[in-house]
């Protein structure tokens, strides 16, 4: 079966192939005609969400059996996606490996977590990450769609946490608690120390920042909202943060939003 495709200017062919194969249906599609590779690799991701919802459509397993994050799912940067995803209303499969295991270098060469696989494509880096899953799937959209300084907004906020407020938060302050390496196995008190004044500036620029509303940026959840939420529920179990948030009502306020929302439960990690 074939059909002919107009591309631009350009007039493409779509051929399919149903075969029988093992008591069931092979399918094979091949669509040709491009004028060069670029244009041909323009299409990957629109035949991509295509044979995700043929799957949804035929497959018990759905979009799982072909979506895979691959992490640990008490990483934030992890839970971020799992997020957008569950927002979304997207199967998926969550494949637990550590850093820079064979199977996570396969996806992603500097072995960080977390990594993501549609089929034969691959991502890292979770704002990558976030930006496929919200342009090729359906459901809200992640990104505000009140206007260029609503979209701006966000990309700021989204900055200051992967460039400033994971490092203080979690990567200073967080991380020593659950893998201390001060003396004695006990949490390293200088370097913990060191990061609560730059915890404090950054709760207080995120405090004003929700200015009393549910989201980060207007009426509406977005990318930032995922970003910050999982390193908010870290800070609630430890000393210092968790008398930070004790007065920054605003940030409780949106926390518990986030909370109660089904997406925060389903990726609700196991913290022991």
């Amino acid at each position: 079966m074939g059909r002919q495709r107009t591309t631009g200017r350009v007039r493409t062919l779509i051929e399919i192939t149903l075969t029988d194969k093992d008591g069931g249906t092979h399918l094979h599609m091949r669509h040709s005609g491009f004028p060069d590779a670029a244009t041909r690799d323009s299409h990957d991701n629109g035949w991509q969400s295509v044979f995700n919802n043929l799957s949804d459509y035929l497959d018990a397993e759905g979009s799982a059996g072909t979506l895979t994050v691959y992490g640990d799912a008490r990483s934030t940067y992890v839970r971020t996606v799992r997020l957008a995803l569950e927002e979304k209303g997207v199967r998926y499969t969550l494949k637990p490996v550590p850093p820079h295991s064979d199977e996570l270098l396969s996806h992603n060469p500097f072995g960080r977590i977390p990594a993501f696989s549609d089929g034969p494509i691959d991502f890292y880096e979770t704002r990558a990450i976030l930006s496929y899953i919200n342009e090729v799937f359906g459901g809200p959209n992640l990104i505000p769609q009140t206007g260029p300084t609503a979209r701006a907004r966000c990309e700021q906020w989204i900055s200051l946490i992967n460039c400033h407020a994971y490092d203080a938060m979690v990567r200073r302050y967080v991380l020593h608690y659950v893998f201390p390496k001060g003396k004695d196995g006990q949490p390293d008190r200088a370097v913990i120390d060191a990061a609560l004044p730059d915890i404090e500036k950054q709760l207080d620029v995120l405090e004003q920042a929700y200015g009393g509303r549910d989201f980060l940026v207007g009426n509406a959840l977005s990318m930032a909202d995922l970003f910050f939420a999982p390193i908010v529920e870290y800070l609630g179990r430890f000393p210092e943060s968790a008398a930070m948030l004790e007065t920054r009502p605003n940030i409780r306020h949106a926390h518990a939003i986030m909370r109660a929302r089904p997406s925060y439960a389903a990726t609700q990690p196991e913290l022991g």
